[in-house]
């Protein structure tokens, strides 16, 4: 008998690449034991002495297919049940469908588009069918398009059976369970009534199209617990094209441990009590505004200036003419004296006025404005600090990160321990991807302040990237130390409005895989 051969470095990149090709589903072999024990036990099933002759049948051989599909049922069989993550679906019901149902009925559009992606065996496309039955009586008045779809073609024909156990809806209200299905000894069968709203269909989310109608112009998309699946690239191929499938003021679903961090810059994070969800809203560019709606957040890969708000005095200039309108700006972009309650005359009295002025115009999104106030403060001035510093955080926030560092690199060759200079050039040269000389700033950083939990979460990050996994897990529970002390509604400096508690939970996100690894 041939001897059992072990898998290879080589040989699970093999594997690792061509999963990538076929399906986008990827695997670290520093701490993912699963694909090797599906390698090992499909391998043994289909009789191959050895992983490259497994691998050969798959990419080779004309039932290579069929066998990929095999597979990928083992590899892709996650956990799910009913109503799962349930603060999501109560926001869900709550407010989302309520706006969505109130939006169409003003515009005369009876018409409700709802996609499950990695919809597994049918409890989440299920549990938001329930859903809208419940907030949406007349549904059966409506064209409801709701359908889930999964690359698992076995997941695929459970969820068309709707046949479920005890642990399946063992998050449900009682009340639900007595409504929606019919109990048969130990299973419950899903009612008819809300099996017909929803259609399952195969669908790779990474390599087919998206040109079918439910998946173009989409109100709701849940596509949760899948990205951690999926290397860097291609989940930022796959969220831009949720984007673009979705209505403007469309919500995406992620799980309770992903995030579009670093990821997508386009989608705004709305923050419930419990939960935070992700809204297209292409009226939230700048010049554009929405009284009264939700406090919606941009995505976590841009830049925003700190948001303690102090109140600005008018400053006059020399001909008594007013600089500025009573107003307010973040106090960290100021001079620190302006925080006290008389403000402090300054020789350059023009400057001052300016910044007041730029700082004005920079919150109410007139950056134009802003920036010529700023040249001309700059060309009085050029290593005026002030001045530049607010000059770098809008450029930042137009990700214009090369131009912004420039600013921010003449700050700190004039004062070498300007924390927030300090931070906000090494969050830009995380983002530019020169990772060396970011480690060395945040390290500085710590060193002008141990207290800045951004700083421990990308170092983090920049070790995991380099498999330096002990490091990792050390800075990252160096920062969910600092969170676990901040209020989790409290916004977390440079990250654009992202608050300590859904920092945390992305920190506890990150440190788990290392944890399972040995690393800490």
């Amino acid at each position: 008998m041939t001897k059992v051969e072990q898998l290879s470095e080589d040989d699970f990149r093999l594997f690792q690449e061509f999963l990538i090709a076929e399906t986008g589903l990827y695997f670290d072999n520093s701490h993912d034991h699963s694909l090797i024990s599906s390698l090992y036990d499909r391998r043994l099933k289909r009789g191959h002495a050895t992983y490259k002759e497994y691998y050969n049948f798959l990419h080779y051989h004309p039932e290579g297919r069929a066998e990929l599909r095999e597979l990928l049922v083992l590899i892709t069989t996650g956990e799910t049940y009913f109503f799962r993550n349930m603060a999501q679906f109560e926001v869900l019901m709550r407010d989302i469908l309520p706006e969505i149902i109130r939006k169409k009925t003003a515009a005369g559009d009876r018409t409700i588009k709802i996609w499950s992606a990695g919809s597994s065996r049918g409890d989440e496309a299920y549990s938001v069918a329930i859903a809208l039955m419940e907030v949406l009586p007349e549904y059966l008045d409506w064209k409801v398009m709701l359908q889930g779809t999964d690359i698992n073609r076995e997941v695929l024909s459970v969820a068309r059976a709707g046949v479920y156990t005890p642990k399946d809806i063992g998050e449900l209200p009682p009340e639900y369970v007595e409504k929606y299905f019919t109990r048969q000894r130990s299973e419950f069968i899903l009612n008819s009534s809300v099996k017909s709203l929803v259609n399952f269909f195969y669908h790779n989310l990474c390599k087919d199209s998206f040109a079918q109608e439910g998946m173009q112009g989409v109100d709701i998309i849940f596509c949760r617990n899948v990205t951690i699946y999926f290397n860097l690239e291609t989940t930022k191929a796959l969220i831009g094209r949720f984007y673009d499938s979705l209505l403007d003021g469309g919500y995406l679903f992620l799980g309770h441990s992903e995030t579009l961090w670093q990821i997508n810059h386009q989608f705004k994070t709305v923050e419930y009590p419990h939960t935070f969800i992700y809204r297209k809203d292409l009226s939230a560019s700048p010049g554009h505004s929405k009284a009264g709606a939700p406090r919606a957040l941009s995505a976590p890969a841009a830049v925003e200036a700190p948001r303690a708000m102090i109140s600005l005095p008018t400053v006059k200039f020399e001909d008594g003419s007013p600089a500025l309108i009573v107003g307010h700006a973040p106090a960290s972009l100021l001079s620190r004296d302006l925080a006290g309650v008389a403000p402090v005359v300054h020789k350059d009295m023009e400057a001052d006025a300016l910044l007041l002025e730029a700082t004005y115009f920079y919150q109410n999104k007139k950056y134009v404005e802003a920036l010529a106030r700023l040249d001309r403060i700059i060309t009085r001035s050029e290593g005026h600090i002030r001045g530049n510093f607010l000059k770098a955080v809008i450029y930042a926030d137009q990700e214009r990160y090369e131009e912004a560092v420039t600013f921010l690199e003449r700050i700190i060759s004039k004062s070498s321990l300007n924390l927030d200079a300090t931070l906000l050039l090494a969050t830009l040269k995380s983002k530019l991807g020169k990772l060396t000389e970011a480690e060395t700033f945040f390290r500085r950083v710590i060193y002008l302040a141990a207290n800045e939990p951004l700083a421990y979460f990308h170092l983090g990050n920049i070790y995991t990237s380099q498999k330096k996994y002990l490091k990792a897990a050390l800075e990252f529970k160096n920062a969910i130390r600092l969170l676990e002390k901040c209020a989790p509604e409290d916004p977390v400096k440079f990250s654009e409005g992202l608050s300590c508690g859904t920092l945390l939970q992305v920190c506890k996100h990150n440190l788990a895989p290392l944890q399972a690894a040995g690393g800490g």
